[in-house]
């Protein structure tokens, strides 16, 4: 069973505001819609009680978060919106978890332990009178201050969505915490990029990794292309690309009445028109995906029905 393919319970369940997959120290990754001001109250519970955590509640000014185990390296947190009660927001993530135990989930980004400080006692101050070097000015130019990647003049590779990602030979750098890579890699695309590493199976395509991840595909290709410059991913393109590729695109339609919808539904149904995507539709009310996602759910397969057409994009 695919992670993806479960996680995808907990997207399309409306009770669920967010999630996500963290570490034994708090590290949220392949988060969707959690919100920041949850992570702290994750994290110090985690700080408690991860050596001998099973299944807990914690109660948030979001919503109530249900931290379940998942393996001896990986947590999942839910969060569920306040009404839900907590017999089934429980219930609902150990039914997550009980399929998760069945996957065989990545190793999280390895932590570098933080250096000892050596502690120099201070010698006795004498009258010596204190010399100040004057710095030595050089041409030359330290390599570590040069990004992973910048320090060549080899042409970009370019990359197109058809083409299946691989792990390139700087990909455990990439995915060891506060390393240079990763430190530049979360820089550049924050949380996305690491999230593109960790479901890198080697099968899928970019465009396969952004459906999976929900994420827009010229986001998830402008990272990857950024990985495989740094040796971060290697990728296996088609010999020939078409510049003009079919992608399978559903339009959102609602053919009910808008007045018998939920109010804060109305703003995302009245653009579902059967003429723009759901990505297309949160855009311009500048709002997330998920959000845009969770006011189609109640109508769907009612009146509301995704029309699939075929959409010409360049590679």
């Amino acid at each position: 069973m695919q992670l993806e393919r479960v996680l995808t319970k907990l997207k399309f369940d409306e009770s669920v505001l967010g999630y996500a997959l963290i570490t034994n120290d708090g590290h949220p990754f392949l988060s969707f819609s959690l919100p920041d001001e949850v992570l702290p109250q994750i994290k110090g519970s985690l700080k408690i009680h991860a050596s001998d955590l099973k299944l807990m509640n914690i109660l948030t000014g979001q919503g109530s978060v249900v931290l379940a185990r998942v393996n001896p390296k990986w947590v999942l947190a839910v969060l569920f919106e306040p009404d839900l009660h907590l017999g089934g927001a429980l219930s609902r993530t150990q039914a997550v978890v009980s399929l998760l135990v069945k996957v065989d989930l990545p190793p999280p980004p390895i932590a570098i332990p933080e250096p000892e400080i050596e502690v120099v006692p201070e010698e006795p101050s004498s009258p010596v009178q204190e010399v100040v070097e004057e710095p030595i000015i050089t041409d030359e130019v330290e390599d570590d201050l040069i990004e992973p990647g910048e320090e060549s003049d080899a042409e970009e590779i370019e990359v197109f969505h058809g083409c299946v990602v691989l792990r390139g030979k700087n990909y455990s750098e990439a995915v060891t915490l506060d390393s240079k890579l990763n430190l530049a890699l979360k820089r550049s695309y924050a949380n996305l990029g690491v999230d593109i590493l960790l479901v890198m199976d080697e099968k899928m395509t970019v465009f396969k990794i952004a459906e999976q991840l929900a994420k827009p595909v010229e986001h998830v290709l402008d990272a990857v292309t950024w990985c495989v410059n740094r040796g971060i991913a290697d990728v296996e393109c088609p010999d020939e690309q078409d510049p003009e590729q079919k992608e399978l695109v559903e339009m959102p339609l609602f053919e009910g009445k808008i007045g018998k919808a939920k109010k804060q539904h109305r703003a995302v149904l009245e653009l579902c028109d059967g003429t723009r995507s759901l990505q297309q539709i949160a855009t311009v009310l500048g709002i997330p995906y998920f959000e845009a996602l969770q006011c189609t759910i109640p109508y769907r397969g009612k009146t509301l029905q995704f029309i699939r057409t075929v959409k010409l994009t360049r590679g």
